[in-house]
């Protein structure tokens, strides 16, 4: 709480979260703490802060990425771009898992993710949904052969493996400024479905480019180191983060004081009693 600049209450409640995870006490306090400077940076509630870190870990586990990690990458993001920590992690939340079956790795789902946000501003949860259904529908038989009748490679020359879903897409975007109305809205329909139409043309319009947003984003994603720590250490400076940390640091010496002095003499009451 003292760290964080957050109140005793609202980090116990995240740490109570985290517990039920069956973490140890040291992973559950480093992710508290985590999840604590998210909600801080992106103005999330604590619980909410809490889940979203925990879907991105469930889902990214196998590259071995923390919790401080994913936060930095989140904060250096946001602070680059015309999108929030809030909206990153909200969208993580969502499309997660199929990105990881697209073969989509985190610093490429941050930038598509950006990418898209900073074009429509449709917020994280509706993008998030959004590339869950087009990353999805770029790994059906039909799609793919769609897409190789109009000479975008969608799998390995060498191995046949299919390719990730985000270098599919870079492939049709250099292909389908190429192509007819009629032929695009065709294509646009068979990888993103109806609803998801804007959100894909949005992400092919910048994908084209070499120094766009998606670029852009994906260096800033990968060269992430303590961008968040820093953030929360300058957010500590203010006179509301001094406040609770008074708060804590006096709850923090009352249990020590209470532990030591009222503990036993409650102790001998009770036993006396019994």
């Amino acid at each position: 709480a003292s760290d964080t600049g957050q109140s005793f209450k609202v980090a116990a409640e995240a740490a109570t979260e985290l517990a039920r995870q069956g973490l140890g006490v040291e992973e559950t306090l480093k992710r508290t703490k985590d999840a604590l400077i998210l909600a801080r940076l992106a103005g999330m509630d604590a619980a909410d802060a809490v889940n979203a870190l925990t879907a991105a870990l469930n889902t990214f586990t196998k590259v071995g990425l923390d919790s401080t990690t994913i936060i930095n990458k989140l904060a250096n993001v946001d602070a680059a771009f015309a999108v929030s920590s809030e909206d990153l992690a909200k969208a993580l939340g969502r499309v997660g898992s199929a990105a990881v079956s697209a073969g989509v790795d985190l610093d490429q789902l941050l930038a598509i993710v950006t990418t898209a946000q900073q074009k429509t501003a449709r917020g994280g949860a509706v993008i998030g949904n959004s590339f869950k259904t087009i990353f999805t529908r770029i790994g059906r038989t039909d799609v793919q052969k769609k897409l190789s009748d109009i000479g975008v490679a969608t799998r390995d020359m060498a191995t046949g493996a299919m390719l990730p879903a985000t270098r599919v897409l870079e492939n049709l975007s250099k292909k389908f400024q190429t192509l007819g109305k009629s032929q695009q809205n065709q294509i646009a329909e068979s990888v993103a479905g109806v609803f998801q139409v804007n959100i894909l043309r949005a992400a092919l319009g910048d994908l084209s480019s070499k120094y766009g947003v998606y670029n852009r984003a994906l260096r800033e994603s990968a060269s992430a180191t303590n961008e968040a720590y820093l953030k929360n250490e300058q957010l500590n400076q203010t006179l509301d983060a001094l406040v609770n940390k008074t708060l804590a640091n006096l709850t923090k010496a009352g249990a020590a004081i209470g532990g030591a002095t009222l503990k036993p003499a409650i102790e001998n009451v009770l036993s006396l009693v019994n």
